[in-house]
């Protein structure tokens, strides 16, 4: 969702996990009326090796609009936001305690 507030366009990010979420207020363009904007859509995925034959999946996706003349920018930010997300999850799967274990 996304609202103007003194000429400037806002949208709320929402990240989430198994544990919480959180939420945050990012500027965004507005795109000139009547202009349709390109997208670009990245997805990422890791496989995780657990241990004792077991693994986890993460995947992250985002979809960008963008200019035309803005796409290889948006790829890149599009690229970089899912990034930060697949680490934040690595992270988070690897300091739980594995089952089976003694912690």
């Amino acid at each position: 969702m996304s609202e103007q507030v003194e000429g400037k366009v806002w949208a709320s990010l929402q990240y989430r996990n198994r544990e919480s979420q959180s939420e945050q207020q990012i500027e965004v363009q507005a795109f000139a009326e009547g202009t349709v904007p390109a997208r670009v859509k990245v997805s990422q995925g890791l496989t995780i090796n657990m241990g004792n034959y077991e693994s986890a999946r993460i995947d992250a996706g985002v979809e960008l609009p963008c200019y035309v003349e803005e796409v290889s920018d948006a790829f890149e930010r599009a690229y970089a936001i899912c990034g930060e997300q697949l680490q934040a999850q690595v992270s988070e799967i690897r300091a739980e305690p594995k089952p089976g274990s003694r912690g």
